[in-house]
């Protein structure tokens, strides 16, 4: 059974390569760990287009959702700027 989060990333991975269809894969990891006694979560995610790779580790944040959202406008501007 899915998590929310993994759904979430899921999704929200579909719709980047929906948005930039010469995207061919997209994998993603979601990392999770306590830091101060509160939990920290970041998105890394390895897109890969015709000649190109990036790999995006978004920073770290409160909550899975926050940390999905900031790896993913952070894919954006990658994306933006390679005009992928």
């Amino acid at each position: 059974m899915k998590s929310e989060a993994q759904a979430s990333i899921e999704h929200e991975v579909a719709e980047l390569r929906g948005d930039y269809p010469r995207v061919t894969s997209c994998q993603s990891a979601l990392r999770t760990w306590m830091e101060d006694g509160m939990p920290r979560h970041s998105l890394w995610l390895d897109i890969r287009w015709p000649q190109h790779q990036s790999i995006v580790s978004g920073p770290a944040r409160g909550t899975a959702d926050a940390a999905v959202r900031a790896a993913l406008e952070q894919a954006v501007r990658v994306l933006e700027q390679s005009h992928a």
